[in-house]
């Protein structure tokens, strides 16, 4: 069993199409919004869910860096950038 499901024994489920929603309303957002405009938009898409499993959508894209959660809401901040790719794979390694 991995240490994060060791961690988290009762943390909800949440479905790959849920978390891409996710993903997609907060990249076509551009700024902050709150947890509740996330649940009324995946709900107005035929696609509600619970607070739960929004939390651990959400809590999954903090620990990789690609959201973050401030004073006015959640806000996509990963940038897919062909300059920033060629850097990391032409970059120095240490």
């Amino acid at each position: 069993m991995s240490a994060s499901a060791r961690s988290a024994p009762h943390a909800p489920d949440v479905n790959l199409s849920t978390v891409e929603l996710v993903e997609s309303l907060l990249r076509r957002a551009g700024v902050p919004v709150s947890r509740n405009w996330l649940l009324d938009e995946l709900e107005r898409r035929g696609h509600s869910t619970t607070r739960p499993r929004l939390n651990r959508a959400l809590g999954y894209f903090f620990r990789l860096g690609m959201a973050v959660e401030g004073s006015k809401g959640v806000q996509w901040t990963h940038a897919d950038s062909e300059s920033l790719r060629r850097a990391v794979a032409l970059g120095r390694r240490f």
